[in-house]
């Protein structure tokens, strides 16, 4: 079994709408996404909101994929939230309740194949 490690993405500040901020590659098939964990950051002076969903290749962000929803994040502060496994041609979306506000980034995670 190999592992990779790579940054996953850039810093992303977190629109209204859901937007796909990472997928797992599809080459090997048999990637996977394991011990990933992200930090949802408020820059600003006021709690907000934020939803992360962990979407299955070829479906769309429900609330059955959701892995944070609507928690809040207090101003000026941060949560970090693991992200659960992941396959090959899955992405984790998000969004947050008010743009600018809250950024997303890595923090950790390995994408191992067989």
């Amino acid at each position: 079994m190999a592992i990779s490690y790579q940054k996953f993405f850039q810093p992303v500040v977190l629109n209204t709408s859901i937007s796909t901020i990472y997928t797992v590659g599809v080459s090997p098939a048999s990637n996977l996404l394991r011990g990933g964990r992200v930090r949802l950051t408020n820059t600003t002076t006021t709690p907000k909101t934020a939803r992360v969903y962990a979407v299955p290749s070829g479906n769309t962000a429900i609330d059955g994929n959701a892995f944070f929803f609507d928690q809040t994040i207090p101003a000026n502060g941060y949560v970090d939230i693991d992200v659960p496994i992941m396959a090959a041609g899955d992405s984790i979306q998000a969004l947050a309740s008010a743009t600018p506000g809250v950024n997303i980034q890595a923090l950790a995670g390995g994408v191992f194949s067989s």
